[in-house]
């Protein structure tokens, strides 16, 4: 099946924002995917004092963020998968939700492991989920989630696994640094092979700041699509689980 992978550079105008991801939704669409995925921090990304202001954007599921989701996923007959904060009565959430063709919510992810590494806090601007996500069957297969900094960590990508994904999606803000992009792409390739499944990376691009790179792997590791450097839309064909392509081939 066809997917897309949007590589952006959200900001902290939400409605700027939403018609960003309305674009880019019209574009798969148009290109015959039959899922979106956009990364962490799709809804909203503050460029200083986030605690307040990740605080002050923050939205339940029935706010105008995944409403617009709904609304546009079912209008163009698409799956959307997407990061936003979500309320709560103090730091909001880092969760990814998912958007079924119909406008359902179908899932959602709080990132339980968060970036308090390389000299950042993350904890200081939003707050832990405390259950790993439960697989979603979607068109491209299982669906497992794992966000940004918890791809560093093997068990939890061997967890979705064991819950079931086929394909698993890691939406990131990967941040800038020597030799990030060489992190990035080697630990999604990693999770691939490990695991036996479709790795799907979509990450934010911000120059100096997020560093893009958005890639798909196949289960034995092969590079199915990349992007490098600037916001673009990636749109390449998926495959099922190795164990699934080697029963094919028996």
């Amino acid at each position: 099946m066809r997917i897309a992978v949007a590589q952006i550079g959200s900001g902290e105008n939400k409605e700027m924002n939403r018609y960003m991801i309305e674009r880019l939704a019209w574009s798969a669409s148009e290109a015959g995917a039959d899922m979106l995925f956009l990364p962490e921090y799709a809804m909203f990304c503050a460029g200083s004092d986030r605690a307040a202001r990740n605080m002050e954007a923050a939205e339940p599921f029935d706010g105008p963020f995944v409403t617009a989701l709904s609304e546009l996923a079912a209008g163009q007959g698409l799956w959307i998968c997407a990061g936003m904060y979500e309320q709560t009565d103090g730091l909001p959430y880092n969760t990814v939700v998912v958007i079924d063709d119909e406008g359902r919510l179908r899932g959602t992810h709080r990132k339980n492991r968060l970036y308090d590494a390389f000299g950042y806090r993350e904890s200081e601007e939003c707050r832990a989920g405390e259950q790993p996500f439960e697989p979603v069957e979607t068109p491209a297969g299982r669906l497992g989630i794992i966000t940004c900094y918890e791809l560093r960590f093997p068990e939890l990508a061997a967890e979705q696994k064991k819950r079931g994904a086929e394909v698993l999606f890691v939406p990131a803000g990967w941040v800038c640094g020597e030799n990030k992009p060489l992190h990035w792409n080697t630990l999604l390739c990693a999770r691939a092979i490990e695991n036996g499944v479709t790795v799907i990376g979509a990450d934010q691009y911000r120059a100096d700041h997020f560093i893009g790179h958005s890639a798909v792997f196949a289960p034995d590791g092969t590079t199915l699509a990349s992007l490098g450097a600037g916001e673009g839309l990636l749109v390449t064909e998926i495959t099922g689980t190795e164990e699934e392509e080697e029963g094919e081939e028996e």
